[in-house]
């Protein structure tokens, strides 16, 4: 029976990168980043079928985006195209990243575009941040949450905060949205980036208790040195910390299980996954 293929909801633009600052630099890099685009292509480079949910401009950074999303294997059959807005292009050099995303095609992605059956032969319905401002996007967000979970799909969700945060007008505005859409997730996938700007601390277990709330039962937290992935009453430490996000999605998949089993598995279940 072919693997269930996992849905990322989330952005792709094009992405213009220098070794310095970009208005210093002479000529640049392009590739398709976004969160949405980076997630998809980290999924199947650990083997697994990805599709992405998203809206481009009706543009040549838009059909440029998506033939190259394709050849990396990525399912871009759900795509959809706009001629209302744009297309983003980002300018990233020196560790600085300028997004040029208003008005941006992905935020205009609305309820009534998503093709919801599809989601009904999901594995999972991953997304992040990015697209969860006061837009159209967020309303399709709660959408595909919606029928991923009606489906009996894992519901992943990815906060991300430093690379959303320059999308976003403030800080308070992401941290109180992204806290909202916590417990509508199944599984969370944590980064030390993202501690300080949800829970102004660097203890992740001081937010543990909080977290587990709604239908979240499985976390998975990546620092620089170690992964860890927690349940509700099971706290695991992997053998290596250069396990991915997308590669221990692809492990639960193999693990043919589902998000109301979440709560059940065994530690020596989970430890398949680390």
């Amino acid at each position: 029976m072919p693997e269930k293929p996992l849905f990322c909801l989330g952005e792709a633009w094009v992405e213009l990168g220098a070794d310095t600052v970009p208005e210093l630099a002479e000529t640049f890099r392009v590739s398709v980043g976004g969160w949405g685009a980076a997630f998809c292509r980290a999924y199947v480079r650990a083997g697994g079928h990805a599709a992405l949910l998203s809206q481009l401009g009706a543009d040549p950074f838009g059909r440029k985006a998506a033939a190259q999303l394709a050849a990396d294997g990525i399912d871009c059959t759900h795509l959809c195209f706009t001629d209302a807005a744009r297309t983003p292009v980002v300018f990233s050099g020196a560790g600085k990243l300028l997004p040029y995303r208003a008005p941006s095609a992905e935020l205009l992605y609305a309820p009534e575009q998503l093709d919801a059956a599809a989601l009904r032969g999901a594995f999972a319905l991953c997304f992040s941040s990015g697209c969860l401002l006061d837009s159209p996007a967020r309303l399709t967000h709660l959408k595909a949450i919606a029928a991923a979970r009606d489906a009996g799909a894992f519901v992943c969700y990815a906060p991300r905060m430093a690379e959303a945060a320059p999308c976003w007008p403030d800080a308070a505005a992401l941290r109180e949205t992204a806290l909202q859409f916590f417990p509508q997730a199944d599984v969370l996938l944590l980064k030390d980036s993202d501690l300080v700007p949800l829970f102004g601390s660097h203890e992740l277990r001081t937010a543990l208790f909080s977290l587990f709330s709604g239908h979240v039962e499985l976390i998975f937290y990546s620092s620089s040195d170690n992964v860890f992935l927690f349940t509700r009453n099971v706290l695991l430490q992997a053998a290596t910390s250069d396990l991915t996000e997308a590669q221990f999605l692809r492990d639960l998949a193999r693990l043919n299980t589902w998000p109301d089993k979440l709560a059940g598995l065994r530690e020596t279940t989970l430890k398949k996954l680390l």
